[in-house]
């Protein structure tokens, strides 16, 4: 995307910002932050589990806008977290398009939450 004068215009989904484990866990009990998981139900219960409060919506729900009415206010902080990190970039993305302005996802996943010594969910 280009402005009126020709120069590069930088996209919502190409601004968000992985977090560290430990800096995501600050948010956790935070009320205006919402941990999103975009895994099939399958594969957190076959693999990491989920962490701890964190709402489990696909990625295909998410392209879709499906989402719950705890996700109606765009303003919210959402920060993503998938086993590895690939699809939670991509679901951060997704937000971004359908209006989420504070969107992060965690730095190489559940896995990394693991290994930081945070628990999870199954």
């Amino acid at each position: 995307m280009t402005s009126c004068n020709g120069t590069p215009v930088s996209k919502a989904e190409d601004n968000i910002v992985s977090l560290k484990p430990q800096i995501a866990a600050m948010f956790l009990d935070k009320s205006d932050v919402i941990f999103i998981d975009p895994r099939p139900a399958s594969a957190i219960a076959s693999t990491t589990g989920i962490i701890p409060g964190a709402y489990n919506i696909e990625l295909d729900e998410i392209r879709e806008g499906n989402l719950p009415d705890a996700l109606f206010d765009r303003s919210m902080h959402v920060i993503t977290s998938c086993q590895a990190g690939p699809m939670a970039a991509q679901a951060a993305r997704e937000l971004a398009k359908i209006g989420f302005s504070r969107v992060n996802y965690i730095e190489v996943g559940t896995q990394a939450w693991i290994d930081s010594g945070y628990p999870t969910s199954r």
